[in-house]
């Protein structure tokens, strides 16, 4: 009788382990972020410019650019708002901008300016801007 006891005692607590294998644990979203927005200076769209030289470039805010190691990226902002890591190519400065020789296509949105608190997955939305900030501003080559 004490053998039976230890078996089926065995086999209970086999089971009752192996019932939870497989199991899914829900797992927090992003990095444990909250879904609330963080509010970031600017989002910029990627820009297209013809040169002195006339060949097309494009361009970002050169503090939008970021740099790990040798690596050189931007947080690009998808249509949810969120944001990813992209390592981009980058060429020669001009006006305040880097031009951007590969990772980037125009019309893509970037964060205008890097912010180390930002990580991927995380939404972002532009601060509430002012009236002075409503203004276009015209980007042009000195080449």
């Amino acid at each position: 009788m004490g053998k039976r006891i230890i078996v089926l005692s065995f086999l209970a607590v086999t089971l009752g382990v192996m019932s939870g294998c497989g199991k899914e644990e829900p797992k927090p979203t992003g990095s444990g972020q909250s879904e609330t927005p963080v509010s970031v200076e600017s989002i910029v769209s990627v820009e297209r410019r013809i040169d002195a030289a006339g060949t097309g470039v494009l361009l970002v805010p050169a503090g939008a650019v970021f740099q790990n190691g040798q690596l050189s990226g931007v947080h690009v902002v998808d249509k949810e708002g969120r944001i990813s890591v992209r390592w981009v190519r980058t060429g020669r400065p001009e006006n305040g901008f880097l031009v951007i020789l590969g990772g980037l296509d125009a019309g893509e949105k970037v964060v205008g300016s890097y912010e180390k608190r930002l990580e991927e997955g995380v939404q972002v939305k532009q601060q509430a801007s002012g009236p002075q900030d409503l203004e276009t501003k015209e980007v042009q080559s000195n080449e």
